[in-house]
């Protein structure tokens, strides 16, 4: 059975947390999986893999990813500056929107816009995120 755009936007929040665990904490990538899905208890497999495979997409396209990213930030600013959710969550999107997605643009975009509401580090996370997103799209 496909995956419902609600299930895909709960695979998108995972794969942004399990970023952010790998980024802060500096955990081997297994590790992060074999974490998460101890404090997932309950999730649905699918959605778990599709977060996991997500995961695994960031970080095998990482150097590429940073530097499309590191194009559309503030002169003077680098990656490093982002607040690690900000930065988790733009990785993501921009991960599926060069490498291809089960989603459409705009629906990856808007779910990083959502997670950004829901777990930015400050209230400007959200139009931070649009902006940069919106620019790597057009420029795509």
């Amino acid at each position: 059975m496909p995956l419902s755009n609600k299930d895909k936007r709960r695979a998108r929040e995972h794969a942004v947390l399990m970023l952010y665990q790998y980024d802060v904490g500096h955990f081997e990538p297994e590790e992060v999986k074999s974490f998460y899905r101890e404090e997932t208890e309950g999730e649905s497999p699918d959605v778990l893999s599709l977060a996991e495979n997500l995961f695994d997409a960031v970080l095998s396209n990482k150097e590429e990813v940073d530097a499309v990213i590191s194009k559309f930030i503030k002169k003077g600013w680098s990656l490093d500056r982002l607040l690690p959710v900000d930065r988790a969550i733009l990785r993501l999107a921009t991960t599926e929107i060069l490498k291809g997605s089960l989603s459409p643009v705009p629906a990856i975009i808007n779910d990083a816009v959502e997670i950004a509401k829901e777990y930015g580090e400050d209230e400007k996370s959200p139009k931070f995120v649009n902006a940069i997103l919106d620019r790597i799209a057009k420029e795509r």
